[in-house]
């Protein structure tokens, strides 16, 4: 399992594989004293999972996307994401527990930003268009739910859509990790 430290750090990278950061940018972001900061940096510098780079006296620090396990390790940040998401929102968790497309959650709450009044915005990426009209009444949940067929949200990824780009850097999953990450890494980064 990843060390908490390693989670809140590497969690800053999901929204952005090519983003670039600089410890005393992530003061406030993460919950860890500017010495764990640096310290932890570090660390995932030795393990190989990001890299830096030093431009006057300031460090930046990236995903190393040459590391063979860095896509795993993207998974493995985002399924922990879930979990941290879940344990607060269970029964988003159950309503999509069956579905086998990527399904994840956008916007306020995403952000953590939500109010109560503010709804829920799902997307849901596959080959079919089912809806959960009876399960959102039956849980009395506000949700918005945003379809893309596989071939859309492809072709979208490509375009740089500016929607597909707001799910990008703020989106919980809570399913089908391996295939957006995949879809992610080769569609709008252009990596293989």
């Amino acid at each position: 399992m990843i060390h908490n430290k390693y989670f809140l750090i590497l969690k800053q990278y999901l929204g952005n594989y090519k983003k670039e950061l600089h410890g005393r940018g992530l003061i406030g972001k993460v919950h860890l004293s500017q010495k764990a900061i640096a310290l932890t940096l570090e660390e995932l510098e030795k393990k190989g999972l990001l890299k830096s780079r030093k431009q006057g006296n300031m460090k930046y620090y990236g995903l190393n996307l040459e590391n063979t396990e860095i896509k795993d390790t993207i998974n493995i940040v985002e399924l922990l994401q879930k979990i941290q998401f879940i344990t607060q929102h269970r029964t988003l968790a159950h309503i999509f527990r069956t579905d086998e497309r990527i399904v994840g959650i956008f916007g306020s709450y995403a952000k953590s930003t939500q109010k109560e009044r503010s709804d829920i915005d799902v997307f849901i990426i596959g080959n079919n268009e089912k809806l959960y009209t009876q399960e959102v009444k039956t849980y009395n949940l506000d949700i918005s739910v945003k379809f893309f067929t596989e071939k859309e949200f492809l072709k979208l990824l490509k375009e740089k859509n500016p929607l597909t780009n707001e799910i990008i850097e703020n989106h919980i999953l809570l399913f089908g990790v391996e295939k957006w990450t995949n879809a992610i890494w080769r569609y709008h980064y252009g990596l293989n």
